[in-house]
């Protein structure tokens, strides 16, 4: 049953791989750069999940909780299938990769503890900081690229791609760089570096957008948490030297 639950759940991240993809090169010329990024970043999951590196799963269900958000649009715009089918797939790649035995595939493998050596609690911050990371990158895209990027936009972006990459070799510039992506992104959000930007998320190429507005600025600032989690071990360390 795990090799068939993973397969859907690749189904479903290679879907919009494609869907994305295609969007970007069908779409507007506005809609290219964050349709690409998104599908890197879907692909990234989707590569990962294949390959059974250990922090695949946790970005693939926090990717999973990024589309499943979009079943809230539903309160206000009724049942639209478009918006049911992206939220409802996402919901079913989240559920496809709970569970131990796919775990036992990826953090808990033998593999992993081989090469990683991780501590219960490094692995208990990994997972929590991965799931945050898959959930609100793709917030930070839509809002750094969405609208016509400016250099601030630029920076973040930059600071979110360096900081994702850096958590998920396991270094402490990662989180960092993460938490001022994060910073940037809510204070742009709330107003406070000027009007805030206003982004979108179109849902085909030719579609009305699911999210509109300066939403994507604030679930980005989402990634102040990621630091968060590890404030307590980083002052350990510190104490401790």
């Amino acid at each position: 049953m795990v090799g068939i639950r993973r397969a859907i759940a690749l189904l479903f991240l290679g879907f919009y791989v494609t869907q994305f993809a295609m969007t970007a090169g069908l779409g507007p010329d506005e809609t290219f750069a964050f349709s690409m990024a998104l599908a890197l970043c879907y692909g990234l999951a989707f590569v990962g999940l294949a390959a059974e590196w250990f922090w695949a799963r946790w970005f693939a269900i926090g990717v999973g909780n990024f589309g499943s958000l979009a079943l809230l649009v539903l309160l206000q715009v009724g049942p639209e299938p478009l918006i049911v089918f992206f939220g409802g797939s996402h919901l079913i790649i989240w559920l496809m990769l709970l569970g131990e035995g796919m775990a036992a595939k990826y953090e808990h493998s033998e593999a992993t503890a081989e090469r990683w050596n991780f501590q219960e609690e490094s692995l208990i911050l990994m997972r929590r900081a991965v799931k945050s990371a898959g959930t609100t990158v793709p917030f930070l895209i839509l809002y750094t690229l969405a609208p016509r990027p400016e250099a601030l936009q630029l920076a973040v972006l930059g600071l979110g791609g360096l900081g994702l990459w850096g958590l998920l070799r396991g270094r402490t510039f990662g989180v960092l760089a993460l938490g001022a992506a994060g910073a940037l992104a809510l204070a742009d959000g709330l107003g406070w570096l000027g009007a805030p930007v206003v982004s979108y998320l179109p849902l085909s190429p030719t579609g009305a957008p699911m999210i509109y507005g300066p939403f994507a600025g604030l679930a980005a600032g989402f990634l102040l948490l990621v630091p968060l989690m590890f404030a307590r071990p980083m002052l350990r360390y510190l104490r401790a030297r």
